[in-house]
């Protein structure tokens, strides 16, 4: 479990560094990316649906860091979303998929707390100590 959380740090740091500050939207996307890594152990693209609106948008790059896929490299794809924030990914030359589904209580929970003035950052190590499934829900097929 010790190595899980150092590899879940750095994963962390890196995106911080990408996406230029720390924060909890940030590190929920780190942590989807990390669990479709180990669901579909492969080469995957991902169809981000979410608010395009700071700060539910650095989900974004939270996934871009932890998963290599990327706009750039085209294996990543983001749509506006008015209310819900899901993730597709699919495993490439698969049918096997997971979709995520980010917990609406925990979204605006951290909306509530960020407004009220508590630091990102403290936000952000707090999400990242939460399990997986306080933070989303998931379905795989195939």
């Amino acid at each position: 479990m010790l190595k899980e959380n150092e590899n879940l740090d750095s994963v962390i740091k890196r995106a911080r560094e990408l996406h230029g500050h720390l924060g909890p939207f940030l590190v929920i996307g780190v942590k989807i990316g990390e669990f479709a890594k180990k669901v579909l152990n492969g080469r995957m693209e991902a169809l981000v649906k979410v608010p395009m609106a700071t700060p539910f948008s650095c989900i974004i790059d939270g996934i871009q860091a932890s998963t290599q896929c990327t706009i750039g490299n085209r294996r990543l794809l983001v749509e506006n979303s008015e209310k819900e924030i899901t993730i597709r990914f699919k495993l490439q030359g698969s049918q096997k998929m997971l979709k995520i589904y980010v917990k609406q209580q925990l979204v605006e929970g951290l909306k509530q707390k960020l407004s009220q003035g508590t630091a990102d950052e403290e936000l952000a190590w707090k999400v990242a100590q939460m399990p997986k499934n306080s933070i989303f829900a998931w379905k795989s097929d195939k």
